[in-house]
């Protein structure tokens, strides 16, 4: 296996990577666990305190699955002049 050194320009483009779909797919999510909670708790009479306490959390918590989706993506993709790979570390 072939080493490149890790450089700046590489260290930027894994970081790009990691956060524009950490942003968007965390909004995504976010937004969904907290329309869900927001509906429900708005159909079963919950005050509006409750529902954005709610929601905020379940839009935390829904970003932790999406946030390890995310590194599992990066962690495939193959960029234009390396590709990220774990090695054993035994």
């Amino acid at each position: 296996m072939n080493e490149v050194e890790v450089t700046w320009g590489r260290a930027l483009k894994v970081w790009w990577s990691v956060m524009w779909r950490a942003v968007l797919f965390g909004l995504i999510a976010g937004f969904v666990a907290g329309f869900i909670v927001g509906l429900i708790g708005g159909f079963a009479g919950v005050d509006r305190n409750t529902i954005t306490t709610l929601s905020g959390i379940a839009g935390g918590v829904a970003g932790i699955p999406v946030g390890i989706w995310v590194i599992k993506v990066v962690l495939t993709r193959k960029y234009s002049d390396f590709r990220i790979a774990l090695v054993s570390g035994g």
